[in-house]
């Protein structure tokens, strides 16, 4: 597995990832148009160095993203100052299931600790959580600004 960088020229390999993640699960039913503009609004925060974007790809090709960021109080997604917040990780659905996705959290914690970030975070939709809690998240019992619950884990 190589993992990649997202740079400013990746933008229609990451809309073709990015949009088969969001056509699944919760965001089956989102208008088009509002999933290609959430596409470009994170895409930009990637360019403009507000989060950090990674993709995954095998010999195959392309086949998946991962978006993070430290959390600062003035970071758009703030839930936790000071924690590493892993914001998206989609893979192709071909590729679910495989320990790829837990390899990928892997490699994104190991980011975080290189920067010296103890602790992360995610929140996700129920169907989700399962994952998180195999990569060794636990429920803290708050929700972010989502509504989503707060999962952390400490990665230090």
């Amino acid at each position: 597995m190589e993992y990649i960088e997202i740079c400013k020229n990746d933008y229609n390999v990451f809309h073709e990832l990015a949009n088969a993640y969001y056509r699944e699960g919760e965001d089956e039913k989102t208008p088009q148009d509002e999933i290609d503009a959430f596409i470009r609004f994170m895409f930009d925060k990637v360019v403009n160095n507000e989060i950090n974007g990674f993709f995954a790809k095998e010999e195959s090709g392309y086949i998946g993203f991962a978006l993070w960021a430290i959390d600062t109080e003035d970071f758009a997604f703030s839930e936790i100052p000071g924690f590493g917040t892993i914001l998206e990780i989609g893979l192709l659905p071909s590729r679910r299931a495989s320990g790829i996705g837990k390899e990928f959290v892997s490699f994104i914690e190991k980011c975080l600790t290189s920067k010296n970030v103890k602790q992360c975070y995610v929140s996700a939709y129920v169907p989700a959580q399962e994952f998180w809690m195999r990569c060794g998240y636990v429920v803290n019992g708050k929700k972010a600004n989502n509504g989503l619950p707060i999962m952390i884990k400490t990665i230090q």
